[in-house]
């Protein structure tokens, strides 16, 4: 699905003020002049700057790998869009991040790269549960650094309406999928309506557009009203991000029986998992703690099993060390 034919009513409207103040963006008032103003583009790379120029006219996701410059585009594209975000405008950007610690981090990229007040916001506040809370707080900042779980709840009591964003945007977007219960998803199906009078535009950002189970590319686009977009020119990456060194290893194919390695670990794995289950229930009367530890030691065997299959022996060994070693380092 085209990103810019599913923006809503809002799209259009943003076209055009994007159109008419990017003529006259430039012009500063004699009151702001006293510190250089702080300018993303000096600094951008040609594809940054020809995903922000994309991102202006429709809505999109920017699938490109670790360390290729995701987040400067979406400043880009913040700085492009601030006469709709500065004060004394009354929309706002919302920056989602899945994390408490990509929240900080990238609620630090975004200070140290424009003049945007910025607000942080993850965990609780008590502060911040009520309308006028955050009636000041939109009164205070132009951009707001969250986790999806903060804004869903936001949105859900009205806090916040979807209406007031300008910007929306989802760092690490594969999340978002029509199957999924994740935050990200919810905002999107619950929130992101035709119906509603001005809908922001959307920039996703992800390494891994199809991660996940049953994710793929059109679940992706479709959820974000969006379409996914990649550099063409892979010479042009290269100067900025080094490549990796590749490493093929070969392995047999697994085989169906009783006495191949395969099934003699596999047993072995499960055999482990039921072992440290029943400890853990015998020892420790903290029923959530029980809860969470027997539920990452099922996630380790299932990426180990999932490995094994995949991967074969040597990948699983791998994968194995580098669950262990964390622990044995403490």
């Amino acid at each position: 699905m085209e990103g810019g034919d599913s923006g809503g009513s809002l799209v259009p409207s943003i076209e055009e003020q994007i159109s008419t103040l990017l003529s006259n963006g430039d012009q500063e008032s004699v009151g702001e002049v006293e510190n250089p103003e702080k300018d993303p583009r000096k600094i951008a790379r040609k594809y940054q700057t020809d995903f922000c120029k994309k991102a202006l006219g429709e809505n999109i996701i920017v699938y490109l790998e670790t360390g290729c410059g995701k987040t400067h585009i979406a400043v880009l594209l913040m700085y492009e869009m601030r006469n709709l975000i500065k004060k004394p405008q009354k929309h706002i950007c919302v920056f989602l991040a899945p994390t408490v610690a990509l929240v900080q981090q990238q609620a630090k990229v975004i200070r140290d790269s424009t003049d945007f007040k910025v607000g942080m916001y993850c965990g609780s506040s008590k502060r911040l549960r009520t309308h006028h809370g955050w009636e000041k707080e939109k009164e205070k900042y132009e951009v707001f650094v969250m986790t999806p779980q903060i804004l869903l709840r936001k949105l859900c009591h009205s806090f916040i309406r979807i209406e007031l964003i300008a910007l929306l945007i989802f760092d690490e977007c594969h999340y978002v999928q029509l199957e999924s219960d994740h935050p990200y998803a919810q905002i999107m199906k619950v929130f992101y309506k035709n119906d509603v009078t001005k809908l922001p535009r959307v920039f996703g950002m992800t390494a891994s557009p199809k991660l996940g189970k049953g994710a793929s590319i059109n679940s992706l686009e479709t959820l974000l009203h969006a379409k996914v977009y990649s550099v063409e020119d892979k010479e042009e990456l290269e100067q900025f991000v080094a490549s990796p060194q590749v490493k093929i290893y070969y392995y047999d194919p697994t085989l169906n029986n009783s006495s191949c390695p395969h099934t003699t670990y596999s047993r072995n794995l499960e055999d482990i998992k039921r072992q440290y289950v029943s400890k853990l229930s015998r020892k420790t009367d903290d029923h959530g703690s029980l809860k969470s530890t027997k539920k990452i030691l099922r996630r380790m065997h299932d990426s180990l099993i999932f490995c094994l299959e995949n991967f074969g022996l040597w990948g699983a060994f791998q994968v194995a060390l580098n669950l262990i070693y964390p622990v044995w380092r403490f």
